[in-house]
């Protein structure tokens, strides 16, 4: 797309520059699970007229990342139990063949940018920054998926990741889990460092699962305070 383009005020320009904006601070925690989105406020907010908003917010919901209600309105997107289970089972799988596919392909470049990832990520667990390595979480596996060769592979898993992003942020907060997670990482690097292309789709493997059954312990810990609190 050319400058003349991006500055064109054209309704998919726009929309598009609407659901991009809305998408990052879904992601980065801007807006809470469960908080609705006032189309106005937010028309106002990011200078466009109400239509794009409508639009953007279409699309987002086609996504997984906002719920459009009857009625009600717009609402960041809440995932259930069942729907949970099923995206990580599905991230489960395609994560682990995207590492498998990608070790073969892996270069000294790429084993240097993982190495300094997984020096970002002891720093920022030591810091107890989780913010931040929920950034780099995704930069070191992407890194390696990358190297798969598989570009609508990639599409997927990034999409699977944007719709759990929020319960992941949530779960970073775990007394313990960031420490564990960081030598499911070096786990991982290691496998990939040796070739091992099965250990490493085992490793990967390995981590995701152990990211939903935190989830869901936690989810299922906030369910029963909230019973006994009535």
């Amino acid at each position: 797309m050319t400058k003349s383009r991006e500055q064109n005020s054209s309704p998919i320009t726009v929309t598009a520059y609407v659901v991009d904006t809305l998408r990052k601070g879904i992601l980065a925690g801007d807006y809470q699970i469960g908080e609705k989105l006032d189309q106005k406020l937010l028309a106002e907010k990011l200078g466009v007229s109400i239509i794009p908003v409508r639009e953007g917010l279409r699309q987002l919901e086609a996504e997984g990342l906002i719920r459009l209600v009857p009625r009600r309105g717009a609402f960041v997107a809440e995932l259930s139990i069942a729907e949970l289970k099923e995206i990580y089972l599905i991230r489960e799988v395609l994560e682990g063949l995207a590492a498998e596919l990608a070790v073969p392909n892996l270069d000294p470049s790429t084993f240097h940018q993982l190495e300094s990832l997984l020096e970002q990520m002891e720093e920022a667990t030591a810091q107890q920054d989780f913010s931040h390595l929920l950034e780099l979480n995704r930069a070191f596996h992407f890194t390696i998926y990358e190297s798969s060769r598989c570009p609508l592979l990639l599409q997927i898993i990034a999409s699977l990741w944007d719709r759990s992003s929020l319960c992941r942020r949530v779960y970073l907060y775990l007394p313990g889990r960031a420490s564990q997670a960081l030598a499911e990482h070096k786990e991982i690097y290691q496998a990939s460092k040796q070739g091992d292309a099965q250990w490493a789709h085992q490793a990967v493997r390995k981590n995701v699962h152990q990211t939903i059954e935190g989830i869901l312990a936690r989810m299922n810990q906030e369910k029963m305070l909230k019973q006994e609190n009535g």
